[in-house]
């Protein structure tokens, strides 16, 4: 499922829609039913070491691309317009181009000279040892003069301001990582400590640059990995990381740099300043590292002759977190595979046993099995389909998602959706009483993972999902965790709904769910603060916050917010990618009118602004 912990708490939050977490323990594989047993074998496969966690563009991924086409062909069914695959780009990586480099210019006072003809010492860092960038900076050239701002907080609630008192504007500013009461949970300081809440807070004081540097004690200068993340590199800002000790060399002999971490710890009291008599210049080069993946597809034509151009689509994301990554959950040093058996590996053998099924027995209507690529980065496999499908896309009456479906508990499902289409709760509740299973519904037909691609696009959407658990996005989530006879029992509901809606006389018609509504109140997504309601678009964009629409009955609906518009400006602050709207939002409170500036129309010409009253969702 879709990297939640690296979408910030205001996005994530949709994900955790439901209110048990589970804590499985691990099922027996003795005495399986065959089908039980067939659907293990998959997981097993796709979930092995030796396909090192599916990560998009790898070796492994292609190998599990493999095994799903060679399953999707053993059961009969056809590739689409003769082909398996649906080849896109992905950026897997970034790289540090040839062009970055750091050099400082220092002043060093002498008895009896003015400062002005001293003659500036030039010092430069070496790449690797002495700094490298951050996934976020913006690439090309930034000069200014040194200034050491603390920890890099802002915070009107804990009256606490790094930047009070001192003017960085054009300057390159020093920051420390974490907070003055450390990186605990309990911390009030906890909304406070992330990278980018830092550089964005640096931006809009007027900074070039930023360079970290981490706190005092073991791994202070171990370097963050240079990881790409799909949130968006458009920081406005020149980012990067310095060893603590090459650093440390250029603060004054009256504030050096542990003393004055060490008194603004005591305290809990800002202590920035200028760097007098030093500059420095940054220069940074980072390129993408683009690799093709693949959506793989296949189809079982329907018996109807009429009924047969109208399709169901049958999907779930096969690719994961590979070594880790920015969205995992492991906080354990040595890096370790995230084999993902129920983050997707359980949806994926879903699909394929599903194939199996329905291929022996088709459905008046045609059915589309998908297996989607790049869910982890942003859902960047289904938005590609959405935006190339190969059938038109009113043609498609229904998508169905199987997404963690392999931690079934007390006989229950989550079943979000079943508002988009005009005749899904009849359904689903008259299948809950047949198949003898607690079905725990939603509305919504929004929520972080692939079935969201298609309810943009006004199609009825259902996705299936057995819930949270202590293992997802860690590298302990593997197979023999698996509850294999409650997949089976999830997959039998999911054939049923996909029957009855492949065999009935009439399509469902689509409904656009209002955010405020849902069917049950225990699993809603009660959200905090101000609440905008735009849905993330993940496309890299130069000019601001892309977004896919905006949640029915949200104030971005309200206001008149539209698919593919750009989010510029909220007030007078700049919104250059989806965390700068989550740290603006979490500056206002529901009710307040704030200007939102847009860009939208052809190659985005047409600038809009809009005043938007915030809520809180309900």
């Amino acid at each position: 499922m879709l990297n939640t912990s690296k979408l910030i708490t205001a996005i994530q939050i949709a994900i955790l829609l439901v209110t048990f977490f589970s804590l499985n323990t691990l099922y027996a594989t003795k005495e399986l039913s065959p089908v039980a047993e067939r659907i293990l074998e998959d997981i097993k496969f796709l979930s092995s070491d030796s396909l090192q966690g599916r990560y998009p563009g790898t070796i492994g991924i292609q190998q599990a691309a493999d095994y799903i086409k060679a399953s999707f062909e053993k059961s009969g069914l056809l590739p689409v317009n003769g082909q398996w695959f649906q080849e896109f780009q992905v950026t897997t990586a970034l790289k540090v181009g040839t062009k970055s480099e750091v050099s400082f210019d220092i002043r060093v006072e002498k008895p009896g000279v003015p400062m002005e003809l001293i003659k500036p010492q030039n010092i430069k860092w070496e790449l690797n040892k002495d700094w490298v960038p951050l996934s976020f900076s913006d690439n090309g050239n930034f000069k200014g003069e040194l200034a050491f701002v603390g920890y890099g907080i802002s915070s009107k609630e804990l009256k606490y301001d790094d930047y009070e008192g001192i003017d960085v504007k054009d300057k390159i500013v020093i920051v420390l990582t974490s907070s003055p009461e450390g990186e605990s949970s309990k911390s009030a300081f906890m909304n406070f400590n992330g990278l980018r809440y830092k550089a964005t807070n640096a931006r809009d004081h007027g900074a070039k640059g930023i360079i970290f540097l981490k706190t005092q004690g073991d791994s202070s200068n171990v370097f963050i990995p240079l990881e790409f993340d799909s949130m968006g590199r458009n920081s406005g800002i020149a980012a990067i990381q310095a060893n603590r000790v090459s650093i440390a060399r250029f603060f004054p002999k009256t504030a050096l740099l542990l003393p004055v971490e060490s008194e603004i710890n005591k305290k809990k009291h800002p202590k920035s300043f200028m760097i007098n008599n030093s500059s420095v210049n940054i220069n940074t080069e980072l390129l993408n590292d683009d690799k093709p993946t693949y959506n793989v597809l296949a189809l079982v034509k329907g018996s109807d002759p009429v009924l047969a151009d109208d399709f169901i689509v049958i999907g779930a994301h096969y690719d994961h977190l590979g070594w880790g990554g920015p969205s995992s959950q492991y906080k354990g040093k040595p890096a370790m595979i995230h084999n993902g058996a129920d983050d997707n590996a359980s949806g994926t053998s879903g699909v394929m046993e599903l194939a199996r099924r329905i291929s022996r027995q088709p459905l008046k209507r045609s059915v589309l099995f998908i297996c989607f690529s790049g869910e982890e980065m942003g859902l960047l496999g289904s938005a590609y389909f959405t935006n190339h499908s190969p059938i038109p896309l009113e043609k498609i009456t229904s998508m169905i998602n199987l997404d963690m479906i392999g931690r079934m508990k007390d006989n229950s499902v989550n079943v979000f959706g079943i508002g988009t289409g005009s005749y899904f709760q009849n359904l689903l509740d008259s299948l809950a009483i047949s198949d003898s299973i607690k079905i725990i519904k939603a509305a919504d037909g929004f929520a972080p993972t692939d079935h969201s691609s298609f309810y943009a696009k006004n199609l009825p959407v259902l996705f299936l999902f057995t819930g949270i658990h202590a293992d997802y996005h860690r590298p302990s989530d593997d197979w023999d965790k698996i509850n294999a006879e409650g997949e089976n029992t999830v997959l039998k509901l999911t054939e049923d709904i996909v029957r009855s809606i492949g065999n009935r006389t009439n399509n469902p018609t689509f409904i656009k769910v209002m955010t405020a509504d849902s069917s049950n109140k225990d699993i809603k997504d009660k959200g905090y603060g101000a609440w905008l309601g735009i849905i993330p678009n993940f496309e890299e964009n130069p000019y601001g916050c892309k977004i896919s629409g905006s949640s029915a009955g949200s104030p971005a609906m309200k206001a008149g917010l539209k698919d593919n518009d750009i989010i510029i400006k909220i007030g007078s602050k700049d919104i250059k990618n989806l965390y700068d709207l989550t740290f603006q939002l979490r500056e206002h409170k529901p009710g307040d009118i704030v200007p939102i500036t847009l860009l939208r129309g052809k190659d985005y010409k047409e600038k809009v602004t809009v005043d938007v009253t915030l809520s809180k969702k309900k």
